[in-house]
């Protein structure tokens, strides 16, 4: 599993949230300090960061930090849910097909290709894993009808390669990457 990190604040006892936070790295691989045992991070040179936070979990509101946006969530009727708004799956769907999309484009841009429409269906699918744990898995079909295949094959494996959310989620998840046939709408 890929490392991550979460900041955890309780509240005191009076019940209002308390100003510092305590970070909480959970492990995966990489390499342990010698102090701690804990898993080392890695330098990230931020140029965005996006946070929300979530009240009510999978049946809860979605707003962004000042407001900025407010999406209700729930669970879809296949898991007993009203299916009447937006549920995890279709949000990592989203960042998936947009995060591969433009690793695409850029993969295409660096070599002279244009990609005219650039379209990816992601399906993001929940299910039973291992140990009967909850599970999801990726489907990203890349519609490239304008490209030679040979072509369009050697972008798929390049974009794979360079989409960061791909990268997040490789050995974690199983990734299917395909490219849809000129015929499909």
């Amino acid at each position: 599993m890929g490392n991550f990190a979460f900041l955890c604040s309780a509240p005191p006892c009076g019940g209002s949230h308390h100003p510092a936070a305590r970070e909480i790295t959970l492990g995966g691989p990489g390499r342990p300090t010698p102090s701690t045992g804990t898993t080392e991070r890695c330098d990230l040179k931020t140029f965005y960061t996006a946070a929300v936070d979530v009240e009510g979990g999978r049946g809860g509101q979605a707003t962004g930090i000042g407001g900025v946006s407010c999406l209700t969530l729930a669970d879809p009727r296949e898991l007993g849910g009203s299916g009447t708004g937006t549920n995890p799956e279709q949000l990592l769907a989203v960042a998936l097909g947009a995060s591969f999309g433009s690793a695409l484009d850029l993969e295409a841009r660096q070599i002279g290709c244009v990609i005219e429409p650039l379209r990816v269906t992601a399906s993001v699918s929940l299910g039973h894993g291992d140990s009967d744990y909850h599970a999801i898995s990726v489907e990203l079909r890349c519609h490239l009808p304008s490209l030679p295949r040979g072509i369009a094959e050697r972008l798929l494996r390049a974009a794979r390669d360079a989409c960061p959310y791909c990268r997040m989620i490789r050995g974690d998840v199983e990734i299917t990457v395909l490219l849809a046939s000129v015929d499909e709408v």
